[in-house]
């Protein structure tokens, strides 16, 4: 059990502190300040050309091809998000160690490799049973896809040893590569074949070149060696402790669409998604925060100065959050009218108060992941759960009486629910005063001008960038 005379005496030590590199020499690498830099890069670098993909597999292969396109790569795109079971979390973790464990690469590797593998014939097996009938002549390049997942699967562990490790250069390249090699490639095969087929090879390609260069990179930690069993078991098991809460927390975010067509018109539904994709617009701002927080509050281990740390990084991502829903605010009416029509206008309400949905979301995963880092995976299930419990018991009655923008504000306060209930756990189970949770007071802003000053510098004078 933590000693919380201990936790409260390094609580109160200066703010600014722990978000400088470690003290020791095992950890002299990371810096906060460059991680933030190189990874904001990386986000808006992948943003940006998401865009440019996505206007080109739309403008390409016009409405029905882009659908095509969609029932090829759907499940596996949705499955890489939830079903790697936290594995690279959880290598970043035992990375984040003083003494990394010399077969992690290896156990890593085959890990990811076998975990994707076994999911990919699973899904084969399945899809006859789940597309339906007018789409069965997009069997074959489905099955083909399927190798997405152990691509993408291999890519992440070895990002998740980076992560822990502090390496966020590499991290950062890695981020972007993907998209960067889907979009060479379709400009390459573009005069030759412009077909939902073609694009799909194209992604598919982008994910086994990436997992390739980053086999390459561990070239000499002989990466394809045998793995270590023990460590496989470990990993799988703290991935496993990991997962509930982030599938809890996963449901909680799609499940107001869910309700939504259960209930309203499909017009309704459209205008819900317009809503949505412009709240959630803001997540790539939160992003870095979560990563770099995770990996800095891992790399303390279970030590009293781990909350320290989580705090601190909270305040970030708070100002991050909030920063950035103020400003979705102000270009929603612009962005409905401009960017999707006058006839989308109905969404505008709910567009609000999605993005402060969004904007307790985007906190709420900085702090929930940390705690996971910090050694509190469960605290997440019951505040994901709490929340998806306040969604469906508000939501479904708000649906039926105020469509979209009853469920709108449904999310709205089941997302508001899940924070303060993780606040709550930390103030309440593990004494953080209460302060350390709001980013505005004097010394805070001091702390985080400070903070930003360095980073913006790191951001626009780094010479090293992603080469690290």
């Amino acid at each position: 059990m933590t000693d919380t005379s201990t936790i409260a005496a390094t609580i109160d030590t200066p703010h600014a502190e722990p978000l400088r590199a470690g003290d020791n020499s095992a950890r002299e690498r990371f810096s906060n300040r460059r991680a933030y830099a190189q990874t904001l890069s990386a986000t808006a670098l992948t943003r940006g050309i998401g865009v440019i993909t996505g206007i080109l597999a739309a403008r390409l292969l016009g409405p029905n091809g882009r659908g095509e396109l969609a029932v090829i790569v759907f499940l596996p795109t949705v499955l890489a998000l939830i079903g790697e079971i936290e594995l690279p979390r959880s290598i970043a973790v035992e990375a984040s160690s003083a003494a990394v464990p010399a077969k992690l690469i290896s156990t890593s590797v085959w890990l990811a490799l076998v975990l994707g593998l076994i999911q990919a014939v699973i899904l084969i097996a399945a899809l006859p049973l789940y597309l339906p009938a007018d789409k069965l002549y997009l069997l074959p390049a489905s099955r083909w896809f399927m190798l997405y997942l152990p691509a993408t699967y291999v890519t992440a562990a070895l990002m998740g040893g980076d992560q822990g490790q502090g390496r966020f250069g590499r991290f950062s390249f890695l981020m972007v590569l993907p998209g960067a090699l889907y979009a060479i490639l379709i400009l390459a095969f573009v005069f030759t074949s412009r077909t939902p087929n073609m694009f799909a090879a194209c992604l598919l390609a982008s994910a086994m070149l990436t997992a390739i260069v980053r086999i390459a990179m561990d070239g000499r930690q002989n990466p394809l060696a045998l793995p270590d069993f023990t460590l496989a078991r470990k990993l799988l098991a703290r991935g496993a402790n990991f997962y509930l809460p982030a599938i809890a927390g996963f449901v909680l975010s799609r499940a107001d669409l869910f309700i939504l067509i259960r209930i309203v018109p499909t017009e309704q539904v459209g205008l819900y998604a317009v809503a949505q994709a412009i709240a959630l617009g803001q997540m790539g701002a939160v992003l870095p925060f979560v990563h770099v927080g995770f990996a800095a509050v891992a790399r303390e281990g279970e030590s009293p100065n781990a909350l320290a740390v989580l705090a601190q990084h909270f305040r970030l991502a708070q100002i991050a959050a909030i920063g950035m829903a103020v400003f979705a605010a102000a270009l929603a009416p612009w962005a409905i009218r401009t960017l999707f029509g006058p006839g989308f206008l109905g969404a505008r309400i709910a567009t609000y108060l999605l993005i402060g949905a969004t904007a307790f979301w985007g906190a709420s995963q900085m702090l929930e992941q940390g705690l996971r880092a910090a050694g509190h995976p469960r605290i997440g299930i019951v505040s994901n759960l709490a929340g998806l419990t306040a969604l469906v018991a508000i939501g479904i009655p708000a649906c039926v009486t105020d469509g979209i923008n009853g469920i709108a504000t449904a999310a709205l306060v089941a997302q508001a629910l899940n924070i303060f209930i993780l606040i709550g756990f930390c103030v309440a189970r593990l004494h953080i005063p209460i302060r350390w949770f709001w980013a505005f007071s004097p010394q805070s802003l001091r702390e985080l001008y400070t903070a930003a000053r360095e980073t913006l510098g790191q951001l626009f004078h780094e010479r090293r960038g992603f080469s690290q």
